[in-house]
């Protein structure tokens, strides 16, 4: 203790100077303030009231607050005075593509829905979602056996068909038609012989008719035998035959349809049936996804839409992979604003070699105009954030050597460096090193860097 607050103190406590300034103070109840002039040393205060401090705990107790005040007061004064060493830049100017900064989502380059074409119940399931598959491959059944015997009764169908065509198109046997040709001959010499006799009145006329008729049937069938099968007959047999045919083929491409095939190589996304459900022909129950390469969907603004064009460079940073860049090409750009946004649709195609990039994976993406314009940068160390997430640096003032905490915007990681879009002019000196040491018009000592 210096001495002469401690002499001070000693003739405070002496002399009751203190005492006579300080309000009494209490322990517990302070409604009540006691009497001095009712009390007489010893006596005991009621329940609701204690006794005040006297003058010498008082004075002690003022001694315990003005003793750090008075011991540490200048050098704590002299501390927060104390310059902190830091190093300066100016922010560097630097020519880059003018650039549109959009968030999208990523998408498979194709997502092929898988459907049966006829309803049935489900026999297998080969495969789980996220395995790899290629084109062609058997990724479900449905039970086939009624589709088979459907299959079996047309193809039956078809072959007695085709018989009947083939018999048309050949036309008659040589037998038969020799057989023809002995049956005319024997009614030929028949009816010569009868109209022999009916011409010499030997014979009825009815008997000698029914001859007649008999033998110009077997004429007629001599000549049809000759001539073979009416072209007419023919055609017919061939349009039964291919009716015969076509419902075959269809039972067999029903027969076939009891396979679900993957119908490009990719993996699977979706699968929505398991052994023993009862689906409808159509309903897509597994969906394979052809991830290399990937699109990426992003909402251009109406009034950046001028600034990209098809074929433009852009990058995407997908946040869940720790913000990991990936290169990409505007694909194709939409030509109709979506009404509640007025934001047009473009589609980036990345790369993914890897599988990195994953459908529904939220994206931060930066379109790349022809176009350049002046950036400002800065050092990435040289941004601080505060406790609510607001980025800011901290801006040196040569006329009072101090530093002063300036709000910026920041973009684009561009050359090592971080892009400042708003909140420096570019003619200031940024504290580069030493920035977690200041505070808001802390004074600076330069170590380095523009004065």
């Amino acid at each position: 203790m210096r001495p002469e607050i401690s002499s001070a103190a000693t003739q405070a406590a002496e002399s009751g100077s203190i005492v006579s300034h300080i309000r009494p103070i209490y322990a517990i109840d302070t409604k009540f303030p006691i009497d001095f002039s009712q009390l007489d040393d010893g006596t005991k205060a009621s329940s609701h009231r204690q006794r005040p401090l006297d003058a010498v705990s008082v004075a002690a107790l003022c001694l315990l607050v003005l003793l750090p005040l008075a011991g540490c007061g200048p050098k704590a004064q002299m501390a927060a005075d104390q310059p902190v060493p830091v190093q300066l830049r100016a922010p560097n100017r630097v020519r880059q593509p003018v650039s549109v900064a959009v968030s999208g989502a990523v998408e498979a380059n194709v997502t092929a829905q898988s459907a049966f074409q006829i309803a049935g119940r489900v026999a297998k399931v080969f495969v789980e979602e996220g395995q790899a598959v290629r084109k062609g491959q058997v990724l479900a059944e449905l039970d086939a056996t009624d589709y088979r015997n459907g299959y079996d009764a047309a193809q039956g169908q078809a072959d007695a068909a085709q018989a009947v065509d083939r018999k048309a198109q050949e036309g008659l046997r040589a037998q038969e038609l020799e057989q023809a040709r002995i049956d005319f001959e024997q009614w030929q010499d028949q009816y010569k012989r009868m109209k022999f006799l009916y011409d010499h009145k030997s014979l009825p006329a009815n008997d000698f008719e029914k001859i007649e008729a008999a033998y110009k049937a077997a004429g007629q069938r001599y000549d049809m035998a000759r001539q073979g099968t009416r072209v007419e007959d023919k055609q017919a047999a061939t349009g039964q035959f291919h009716a015969a045919n076509a419902q075959m083929h269809e039972a067999r491409k029903r027969l076939g349809d009891t396979q679900l095939l993957a119908p490009i190589t990719g993996f699977v996304g979706m699968r929505r049936i398991d052994v023993g459900d009862t689906v409808g022909a159509g309903t897509p129950v597994i969906s394979v996804l052809d991830l290399n390469p990937v699109k990426v969907r992003v909402a251009i603004p109406e009034a950046e839409i001028g600034k990209v064009r098809e074929g433009a460079r852009a990058t995407v940073a997908i946040p869940s992979l720790d913000g990991r860049q990936f290169e990409g090409k505007v694909e194709t750009v939409g030509v109709a604003a979506d009404p509640a946004s007025r934001t047009y649709a473009a589609k980036i195609a990345v790369a993914n070699p890897e599988r990195l990039l994953r459908a529904g994976m939220v994206s931060e993406a930066r379109v790349f105009s022809s176009s350049t314009m002046n950036a400002i940068t800065v050092p990435g160390a040289a941004i601080v954030r505060d406790p609510q997430g607001v980025t800011h640096v901290y801006v040196y003032s040569p006329a009072q050597q101090r530093v002063y905490a300036r709000r910026v915007d920041v973009g684009a990681p561009l050359g090592g460096e971080v892009e400042i879009i708003s909140g420096l002019a570019g003619d200031e000196q940024v504290v580069v090193a030493g920035q977690q040491n200041v505070r808001e018009g802390s004074p600076v000592r330069v170590m380095g860097g523009g004065q």
